[in-house]
């Protein structure tokens, strides 16, 4: 091949490839939703995202935009909590069939919550009467000039210490009860969401199930 067609081959292919690269542009969208195409994009645009296209306008390339990391940190919490409530709606589907079912959870749960109450009440009334029974006893002594033994002493206090111990646990059950009472009515109001999405209809409480 002599050395003329050896350079015009060379020549073209270097038309060729400026050509194509000169057919290369950058199209991009500013904050204000103003559009852009140019042969280069400014430093400033590149976060926002853009794409390369040729001088027909076919896509050669997409670069989406940059996210900062609040960004970032904010759509990986929404995707778990998404996640967390896929989960949770899919344990209430296994603990319930409908809202009423939740209803009837709620009641049976807080009804033995009632009850300890109701124990514990039970439990203070017994230790007040053994307490005034032992009170009784020193004053007794007392009306006698005696002085009061130590064992009554230490029983009052004892007494005392235990009546102290079930009011304390008794506004412990209650404020249990309350936060349980919480938990159902949202898991009652989320199984009111399922039931309708799966049954297609409105939900209706009849008069006798209002939670």
């Amino acid at each position: 091949m002599n050395r003329a067609l050896v350079s015009l081959i060379a020549l073209s292919l270097s038309l060729v490839a400026s050509q194509t690269i000169a057919a290369r542009f950058y199209r991009w969208v500013d904050a204000q939703g103003n559009m852009f195409i140019q042969g280069y994009i400014p430093p400033e645009s590149v976060a926002g995202g853009y794409q390369i296209i040729d001088d027909t306008g076919m896509v050669l390339k997409t670069v989406a935009p940059q996210i900062s990391a609040a960004e970032r940190d904010a759509a990986n919490s929404a995707q778990l909590s998404a996640e967390r409530q896929r989960t949770r709606d899919q344990e209430l589907l296994k603990l319930y069939r409908s809202p009423k079912d939740v209803d009837r959870a709620m009641k049976t749960w807080l009804s033995r919550m009632d009850m300890e109450v109701r124990l514990k009440r039970n439990r203070i009334r017994i230790k007040e009467k053994e307490y005034d029974g032992v009170q009784e006893r020193a004053a007794n002594q007392e009306r006698v000039g005696q002085t009061v033994a130590p064992e009554l002493i230490a029983q009052l206090d004892a007494i005392r210490s235990e009546i102290a111990q079930f009011q304390v646990d008794i506004s412990a059950v209650e404020v249990r009860q309350q936060e349980s009472r919480a938990v159902f009515m949202l898991d009652r109001d989320r199984m009111v969401s399922l039931w309708e999405a799966i049954n297609k209809q409105a939900w209706q409480d009849s008069p006798t199930n209002q939670p």
